[in-house]
């Protein structure tokens, strides 16, 4: 059973439960109105008849007729109970065709009572004793059935004693039909409005579950990978909104997650073949080499010689390069920019560190130091890794760009340290520049000759700087040659420099 039928079937019951519930305090309203409203009637019919007789006052004949000031009076009370001239002439003054009259005396005996021939219906003795204390009623019901009866008490009094109890009584048939009439009118009226419910809550409940509906939907299509899918946001700010926000804002994170999943696989697998590529070479090279000795060579000293040669620089080629993967993996991890403690650094005096270096390696290299802040260009970071970003970057220009001049700048901007290497070389061409600094990517010089090295320097050199918080790019320079530029968070100047 889906949520919308249960949401309906659950309405539904709620209402028909109301509609009886109300239906029932209705009816149940009604009939204490008519009884009260019926007993009132009956004591404004008393007291408008009768206002003027009583015990004492008016002249009640030997017959039990009213009579006037000069007819022949019967006494009114005999030994403190009512006469039964004067009882008749209570009950004839009160009674009628519906309302049924009678007299008693405080014990619940019968005196009289209107009209001929009528029985009064009878209460309990305690009941006529109780009407001259607090525990008199509005009214009582008397009888069940078809000879069920409304009954109202007034109390008969003369010198603070009571003499006797008036009680006056109507059927109780016309307020039934009443009653049942309006039952018969909640009946209809509440099956009417069933009706009406049972056509329009399922439209209503469909209606405000549609966007659960499209989210459903779209889960499923999500779930069978289409995770471009996106639902349409209602305006109202409900809980169905915010459900319908909620699946967008996964469905994004899902995309983006698929998308980096997918991206880093697709690495992953270039990573794998780039390296399987640098390990062959030098694998292939052991191999001939073996097999060289294999065959002989190993007899003869100076091929013997030549052959451990070449294994032992394919050995450091390859240790280079797994150290260079290592690296790589670690900066990717974020290891080493978390694991060791950051000091501050002097940029300019890694500079100076790597030009010595420079000159070493490439005594005919000119070299230039620009330095525009002299102490001011000092940066939060590990040292070692630092240095190996300036000797990566001076390794690169003399492979691609031997001779000419090489020039060292530093400046600070802001809070940025500023570092660049420009060479006079070939330059670099418009489709490697957005590759430079990935790994295992060699450009191709102007002899068309293989680049030389690893292809993994600049991308040590990106993996560390933006380890460290900062940037690199690189651009070709107007007048031919090239320019690396690096861009490091600039420390407080009151740090002292290592």
């Amino acid at each position: 059973m889906s949520l919308g039928v249960r949401l309906s079937l659950l309405t539904l019951a709620v209402l028909f439960g109301l509609l009886v519930a109300g239906g029932f305090f209705q009816y149940l309203a009604l009939g204490e109105f008519l009884r009260r409203d019926d007993a009132t009637l009956l004591q404004q019919r008393y007291n408008q008849t009768i206002r003027d007789l009583g015990v004492r006052g008016r002249v009640c004949t030997a017959s039990g007729v009213l009579g006037g000031a000069g007819a022949r009076a019967t006494p009114a009370v005999v030994a403190g109970r009512i006469t039964p001239a004067a009882a008749q002439c209570i009950v004839e003054a009160i009674g009628g065709p519906l309302v049924t009259v009678a007299v008693l005396d405080p014990a619940g005996g019968l005196v009289a009572s209107a009209p001929a021939g009528a029985s009064p219906p009878l209460l309990p003795a305690a009941q006529y004793s109780a009407v001259g204390g607090p525990g008199l009623r509005p009214y009582y019901i008397s009888g069940d059935g078809d000879a069920e009866s409304l009954v109202v008490l007034h109390d008969l009094a003369r010198n603070g004693h009571q003499v006797g109890v008036v009680q006056m009584s109507q059927p109780t048939a016309v307020l039934k039909q009443t009653q049942q009439r309006l039952l018969t009118i909640l009946v209809v009226a509440t099956g009417a409005l069933m009706v009406v419910a049972l056509l329009l809550v399922p439209l209503l409940v469909k209606r405000a579950l549609l966007p659960l509906r499209r989210v459903t939907e779209a889960s499923a299509e999500l779930a069978g990978g289409d995770f471009a899918r996106r639902v349409e946001e209602p305006r109202s700010r409900d809980e169905l909104g915010r459900v319908a926000r909620a699946f967008n804002e996964m469905a994004g994170a899902v995309q983006r997650a698929v998308t980096v999943r997918a991206e880093s696989e697709a690495g992953m697998r270039h990573f794998v073949g780039d390296a399987s590529h640098e390990l062959r070479t030098p694998l292939t090279t052991l191999q001939g080499q073996l097999d060289l000795l294999g065959r002989g060579a190993a007899a003869d000293p100076e091929a013997q010689r030549a052959a451990l040669t070449a294994m032992q620089r394919e050995v450091n080629r390859m240790s280079m390069l797994v150290e260079d993967l290592l690296t790589l993996t670690r900066l990717e991890a974020a290891e080493l920019a978390q694991g060791r403690v950051r000091q501050p650094v002097d940029i300019d005096a890694l500079i100076f560190d790597a030009v010595d270096e420079q000159s070493v390696r490439a005594p005919g290299q000119q070299l230039v130091v620009e330095a525009a802040n002299p102490g001011q260009a000092v940066t939060l970071g590990d040292p070692d890794q630092l240095r190996r970003v300036l000797l990566n970057l001076t390794n690169n220009a003399v492979s691609h760009a031997p001779g000419g001049i090489h020039t060292w700048r530093s400046r600070v901007e802001a809070d940025q340290v500023v570092v660049s290497l420009s060479d006079q070389g070939p330059g670099i061409s418009a489709e490697a520049l957005p590759r430079l600094f990935d790994r295992f990517y060699r450009a191709q010089p102007p002899s068309g000759q293989p680049g030389a090295g690893s292809g993994l320097g600049l991308a040590i050199v990106r993996s560390i700087v933006e380890a460290h918080g900062g940037t690199v790019e690189a651009a070709g320079n107007p007048g031919g040659g090239a320019t690396v530029t690096v861009r490091l968070p600039r420390a407080a100047a009151s740090m002292p420099p290592t």
